[in-house]
């Protein structure tokens, strides 16, 4: 059984336009059809259309964060439409339609090169998603980014040797994690979204536990988890 979904996508191609404009789309999917079968169906009708390959860079569906592997049925039952608006995980990078300039979200592990190995790197790069998605980044771009703390709580479990300098890392005042803003409205399409958060909390709680000296801000934080504690 398939069904008749329109989709309003995104069109930016950096080389060509001005200003990002919408196209709409009529696509017929199957009852276990996915976002990625709406994408390559959308490629079928008009192969200028284009998308990134990598299986973990999600899309935004009506202002939602999607990782492409997401059935269409539970998107539709959670938004109560049929009707997709289709954008890119951040217009600010957008490059060509759907797909962005990652290269801000690769820089960022250069803060951590000292701290790990180069078979990591898979690791972080899984995460590339979760640095686009953060709101945080819309208004403090010089945020590490979610996905830099969630590596980095890695880090330091893998390598405790490395721990406190990973955490200290993760304090600064004005990159690091204090200026982290809930996902979990951004990625409600995302399974592990309530996990992130945990992963978050937890790094917090590393931080003010093993290096609590480490900043003015830090202290500051210490001190509430402190009151809180007693």
């Amino acid at each position: 059984m398939s069904c008749l979904i329109t989709v309003n996508l995104f069109r930016f191609n950096v080389t060509n336009d001005l200003l990002p404009y919408y196209k709409k789309y009529e696509v017929s999917v199957t009852e276990n059809g996915t976002l990625l079968d709406i994408l390559n169906s959308i490629k079928k009708q008009d192969n200028s259309f284009a998308f990134s390959s990598n299986r973990f860079m999600g899309i935004r569906v009506n202002s939602f964060v999607a990782s492409l592997n997401t059935s269409v049925e539970t998107i539709a039952k959670f938004l109560k439409t049929d009707s997709f608006t289709f954008e890119p995980l951040s217009e600010f990078y957008a490059m060509h339609d759907l797909i962005i300039d990652t290269s801000v979200f690769l820089q960022q592990l250069d803060y951590l090169k000292l701290f790990m190995e180069e078979s990591d790197k898979e690791r972080y790069e899984e995460l590339v998603s979760y640095y686009y998605a953060s709101p945080t980044i819309e208004f403090e771009r010089e945020y590490f980014g979610d996905s830099f703390m969630i590596f980095a709580l890695f880090l330091a479990e893998k390598y405790p040797q490395k721990r406190d300098e990973i955490l200290r890392l993760c304090a600064d005042e004005k990159h690091g994690v204090w200026l982290h803003t809930s996902v979990k409205n951004a990625l409600i399409l995302y399974s592990n979204a309530t996990s992130i958060e945990d992963r978050i909390a937890k790094l917090k709680m590393d931080i003010v536990r093993y290096v609590p000296d480490t900043n003015s801000m830090t202290k500051r934080e210490a001190k509430r988890a402190k009151s809180l504690i007693f």
